[in-house]
């Protein structure tokens, strides 16, 4: 399950490599790599990963790099085709497109998603259905396409991240860690199977570095807010270390 993000992190194994694809939120402050992460997820595994659609609603300062990510691999750069619909309608276009497309994407990934959103609740299942719509690919023989989307915390309505929820199954948590700069801790939660966890170290010029869950204990993350009001203040700065 989540393969794609957990190749990304270097950790699938060979029964989650086969699985069926379940879709991904990733949720994060501001600052906290949510962008850097979804890159890594297209790049990973350099030339033999899967054909990526990147789409975000403005152009992306650079592409990351990072230990292991794929990110100076050419051949993967050549799997990635990036879009910037601008507004809400100009990314159902693009939805819409992706099923009559001659080589269909294999990862659809979804950045910035609070900034096509209203706040209403209905606003975000729409979104979410045409997003899970266009990875299926009604009528196609291919298998659905392996969906991730990123939102920022706070979310913009009290009731977003609730009927968001509803169409991915799996969340992957991005949290600053206090007091160390610029670390993360990643929690994926994923139906049917143990929370995994991982240290994200961000380096210059977006370098992220991934490695093992330091000093992390059971239960301590499910003790945090949603993200609906308070918890989520903007600890890590956007920049060179760490993007989205």
């Amino acid at each position: 399950m989540a393969a794609a993000l957990e190749r990304a992190l270097g950790s699938v194994t060979a029964g989650e490599a086969g699985a069926a694809p379940v879709p991904v939120l990733v949720l994060g402050p501001a600052g906290s790599g949510r962008t850097s992460l979804l890159l890594r997820a297209a790049l990973a595994g350099g030339g033999d990963g899967p054909r990526a659609l990147f789409l975000a609603p403005s152009a992306l300062p650079r592409l990351p790099g990072g230990d292991d990510g794929g990110g100076n691999d050419p051949r993967a750069l050549q799997r990635l085709e990036l879009r910037y619909p601008p507004s809400r309608a100009a990314l159902g276009r693009e939805l819409a497109a992706v099923g009559a497309r001659p080589r269909p994407p294999g990862l659809l990934l979804l950045d910035g998603l609070e900034r096509y959103l209203e706040g209403a609740p209905a606003a975000s299942a729409r979104l979410a259905a045409l997003l899970l719509e266009a990875a299926r690919a009604p009528g196609s023989p291919r298998p659905p396409a392996q969906v991730l989307a990123a939102l920022r915390l706070p979310p913009p309505g009290p009731q977003v991240l609730p009927v968001l929820r509803r169409y991915f199954p799996a969340e992957c948590r991005l949290r600053p860690q206090p007091g160390v700069h610029p670390c993360l801790r990643a929690r994926l939660v994923r139906p049917g199977a143990p929370p995994r966890r991982w240290s994200l170290h961000f380096g210059p010029r977006g370098r992220l570095r991934v490695g093992p869950a330091e000093g992390d204990s059971e239960g301590d993350e499910d003790a945090q807010p949603d993200g609906d009001s308070e918890g989520y203040e903007d600890t890590q700065p956007d920049g060179d270390e760490a993007w989205g």
